[in-house]
């Protein structure tokens, strides 16, 4: 683009007008032609220069340029339909990935309620060993309740929901083992182990039933 300034734009229209006056007053047909002539190309100069300045001038306050795209209605319906699809995407990611750690901590808890040692086994050694035992015991005990409270509180989204369901109940499951294996040790008269082998037995059912929800993702 040819930068030519204002000011010389109108300098040169100056001189355009006084040709102009010239062509006029001219005596003679000679003189007017060759007057007129000269004039002409005054004036187109005038005219070049001035479109020259006019489209540097749109350039560079950003008309010169393609208009920006029309959004039509259908396209704003389908940004709107991307945006909500990317933000269930989103929470579903966000629920598996919390289910799936909810999961670990619940088949944790059900490996260590198997572990724990039968009450014959506790009852044969001294106080401070079944004084550890105990304690262990309210440690299930609670865990087990917070992953069942925390597995309560989820949201699932609908294509999840009979799963977690099934989930829920597991985790009610263990909150219940959880109780008996502490309860054991308000029963001292009970010698056969009576709730820490009910405990067992469902933490064994607990952690086929996680595995099958977590085979089937």
């Amino acid at each position: 683009m040819i930068g030519v300034e204002l000011v010389q734009v109108a300098i040169l229209w100056c001189i355009a007008g006084l040709a102009s006056i010239s062509a006029l007053n001219a005596r003679g047909l000679f003189r007017q032609l060759v007057s007129w002539i000269i004039t002409s190309l005054i004036f187109f100069a005038a005219l070049f220069f001035s479109y020259m300045k006019v489209e540097n001038v749109k350039s560079e306050i950003g008309f010169s340029g393609p208009l920006p795209p029309v959004i039509q209605p259908h396209d704003s319906v389908a940004n709107s339909s991307s945006l909500t699809d990317k933000v269930m995407d989103t929470l579903i990611d966000g629920y598996n990935a919390t289910e799936k750690q909810l999961m670990e901590s619940v088949m944790e808890i059900a490996s260590d309620i198997l572990a724990f040692p039968e009450w014959k086994v506790i009852q044969a050694q001294g106080i401070e060993k079944r004084e550890s035992f105990e304690s262990k015991a309210r440690f299930l005990r609670n865990k087990s309740m917070d992953s069942y409270r925390q597995i309560r509180s989820l949201t699932p989204p609908s294509e999840r929901k009979l799963a977690y369901d099934i989930l829920l109940a597991a985790a009610d499951n263990l909150r219940l083992a959880g109780y008996e294996v502490h309860n054991q040790f308000g029963q001292d008269s009970d010698a056969s182990g009576e709730s820490i082998a009910k405990a067992r037995e469902r933490a064994t059912q607990i952690k086929s039933t996680v595995s099958t929800i977590a085979n089937k993702e």
